[in-house]
C-alpha cells in the first residue's frame, strides 16, 4: 500500500485519545520532537489564527518557524509549512513511509492524527527549525501533540464542542484544554469566563505556570470600523504597539492577535530579534486562509471555517446581511449554528459537502426549523445561486465546516479564477 493510501485507511479508525501510539513513534524515530523549541496553542477557537500570526511575526524577526495546524483545506501539505511554504509532495511521501514502516511494530495502529504528527515532528527536526508552532488537534490533555515539552503555551477561549470527548460543560472542556500547561511553562490565557478560567488558573498553579491574563496582564483595542481594515493597540507586559494594521479580517481576530503578541513578549528572552518593529511587520503580513477572507470582490464572496456555534456567532457579528450558503458535519450543532445566522442571512442555502461526515440536506432542514431556506444536494450549485443573488451590499458567505470552506476555495479557484491559498 502506498504511504498516501495507507495514511488514508487510517481515517477508519476514527478519533483514539491517549499518547501511548505517538510515544511509541516519537521513541522509534529518536525523539525528534525534543530538538527544537515549540509553542504550544490550544482552544476552541481561533488557535489556529494564533498559530498563524505568531509563526508570522517569528518569521518577521528572521527565525525559521515550522507550523503544524489541522485540518487542511485543498491537500494535505498544507498541515506542515515551514516558514510560508508546506511541505513538498515527496518530502511527505517519505516522512508518510517512515512512518508506515514503524506502524508494523505497534499492537494497535496509529489513527490519521497521529501518524500527521509524527510527519510533522521529524519533518521540522529535519528541517533544523529556530521553533516550532504546533496546533492542538482536539482537547488537549490526550492530543497527540501534548506529547512536546513547550517553551511556551497558550489557550484562547472555551466553548462547547467535541463533548462526547472533552465533557458537557465547559468546565470539563477547560480541563482537557488546561492539560497542555506544563511545569513552569508560561501559559497565555485569553479565556474571559470565570468558570473555565478557575480551572485554567489551578492547573497552572499547580505546576508553577505563570500565567499571562487577557484583560489583566495584556490588554487591546481594535481600530477602524471595517472588519476587512483594521489596526490594533497592544499594551503588554513589556510591549506597548499603537496602529498596528491586521492582516486577517474580524474584530475578533483582535484577540487573537493580541494573544500571539502576548506569546511572542514571554518569547523575546530565547528569541531576541523579537520586538515591538517586527511583531508589527508579522501582524500586517499574516495568512490564514478561509477565515472570514474575502476570496471574490465582485460580487463579494466570503469564506469561513466557523464550524460551532461559538465560531458562527462570531462571524455573524461581524456581518451587517448576507446571503448564506451552509454546509456542515452531522456530529455538530446545526440548529444552533443557523440560529446565529438569524438576522443576518437574508437568504439561507443549505447543502451538503462531499464527504461521509457532512450532514443530510434533510438534517439540516430539520434543523432549519421551518425557516425560509432553499436547498441543493451539492456544494457547487449552491455557490452558483448564491454568486447569482450576492451584491456589494448583500455579499455571499460560505461556511458551516473547514471541508465546506475548502471545497468551496477549490470551485471559485476553479471557475472564477480565485487566488490561491497563501501561507
Amino acid at each position: 500500500m502506498n504511504p498516501r493510501d495507507y495514511l488514508a485507511s487510517l481515517e477508519f479508525h476514527g478519533i483514539k485519545l491517549g499518547l501511548d501510539n505517538i510515544r511509541f513513534l516519537m521513541s522509534a524515530a529518536g525523539d525528534p520532537h525534543l530538538r527544537y523549541p515549540v509553542v504550544h496553542v490550544a482552544g476552541t477557537n481561533g488557535k489556529g489564527s494564533v498559530v498563524a500570526m505568531l509563526a508570522s511575526v517569528l518569521q518577521a524577526a528572521g527565525y525559521r518557524v515550522g507550523r503544524f495546524t489541522s485540518p487542511h483545506l485543498l491537500d494535505l501539505e498544507e498541515r506542515f509549512v515551514l516558514d510560508r511554504t508546506p511541505v513538498a509532495a515527496d518530502e511527505l511521501n517519505e516522512q508518510l513511509a517512515y512512518f508506515q514502516v514503524l506502524a508494523q511494530e505497534m499492537s494497535h495502529p496509529p489513527t490519521y492524527f497521529e501518524l500527521c504528527t509524527a510527519v510533522a515532528f521529524r519533518w521540522f527536526a529535519e528541517k533544523a527549525v529556530d521553533v516550532a508552532v504546533v496546533e492542538v488537534g482536539m482537547g488537549g490533555r490526550f492530543d497527540s501533540t501534548n506529547v512536546v515539552e513547550p517553551v511556551a503555551c497558550a489557550i484562547t477561549n472555551i466553548d462547547l464542542e467535541h463533548m462526547q470527548y472533552l465533557g458537557a460543560t465547559v468546565e470539563a472542556i477547560a480541563f482537557e484544554k488546561a492539560g497542555i500547561i506544563k511545569p513552569r511553562v508560561p501559559v497565555v490565557v485569553a479565556e474571559q469566563q470565570p468558570a473555565p478560567l478557575r480551572v485554567i488558573q489551578e492547573r497552572a498553579d499547580a505546576n508553577g505556570s505563570p500565567v499571562s491574563r487577557l484583560g489583566r496582564d495584556f490588554h487591546f483595542q481594535l481600530r477602524g470600523e471595517d472588519p476587512f481594515s483594521q489596526a490594533l493597540d497592544f499594551d503588554g507586559a513589556t510591549w506597548q504597539i499603537a496602529d498596528a494594521p491586521l492582516a486577517l479580517a474580524g474584530r475578533y481576530q483582535g484577540e487573537n492577535a493580541a494573544t500571539a503578541l502576548a506569546l511572542a513578549e514571554v518569547l523575546e528572552s530565547a528569541f531576541p530579534r523579537l520586538n515591538e518593529d517586527v511583531a508589527r511587520a508579522g501582524l500586517s503580513a499574516a495568512r490564514w486562509p478561509c477565515r472570514m477572507e474575502k476570496v471574490m470582490d465582485s460580487p463579494p464572496v466570503i469564506l469561513d471555517v466557523a464550524h460551532n456555534p461559538a465560531g458562527m456567532r462570531r462571524l455573524a457579528a461581524e456581518l451587517k446581511q448576507c446571503f448564506a450558503v451552509l454546509a456542515v458535519s452531522s456530529d455538530k450543532d446545526a440548529a444552533a449554528m443557523i440560529r446565529e445566522l438569524d438576522g443576518i442571512a437574508h437568504d439561507l442555502i443549505l447543502t451538503r459537502y462531499k464527504g461521509r461526515r457532512a450532514a443530510d440536506i434533510s438534517e439540516l432542514e430539520a434543523a432549519a426549523a421551518g425557516r425560509p431556506h432553499r436547498c441543493f444536494e451539492t456544494l457547487e450549485p449552491a455557490i452558483f445561486a448564491g454568486i447569482a443573488a450576492a451584491s456589494v451590499e448583500c455579499p455571499l458567505v460560505v461556511t458551516g465546516s473547514i471541508f465546506t470552506a475548502g471545497q468551496a476555495r477549490r470551485i471559485l479557484m476553479e471557475r472564477y479564477g480565485a487566488a490561491p491559498l497563501q501561507f
